[in-house]
């Protein structure tokens, strides 16, 4: 999925790029399966389901923040900025103010899986 095509705020970026990467780490059944509990076939989003993705993708992306190396200029601006953003990514709080554009994106995805 191309995140770029939504016009995320950066606010919203860390945390739908960890989603992004998230569920393509998973295996094709996985993800159907995960993203099937969020979007139900009524086009309903589940938010509890869709808080407990955001915080795995949270958790896998600070595990895997731990081996990126430090670098210079834009490489080294985004990686502080993760560094900085992403521990204060909350699942919970998140879906309670959830924009539009990250609705749609789940969606998308969805349809895709």
């Amino acid at each position: 999925m191309n995140i770029e095509e939504y016009g995320f705020e950066r606010s919203d970026l860390v945390v739908v790029t960890a989603v992004n990467a998230y569920l393509k780490n998973l295996t094709p059944e996985a993800r159907r399966e995960i993203l099937s509990e969020i979007v139900k076939q009524d086009g309903v989003i589940d938010g509890s389901a869709l808080a407990a993705l955001i915080e795995n993708a949270k958790a896998a992306a600070m595990i895997s923040l731990e081996e990126w190396q430090p670098g210079e200029g834009d490489y080294q601006r985004a990686l502080s900025f993760i560094q900085e953003q992403l521990p204060a990514a909350d699942g919970e709080k998140y879906v309670k103010k959830i924009p539009e554009k990250f609705l749609q994106f789940i969606a998308d995805c969805a349809a895709e899986a």
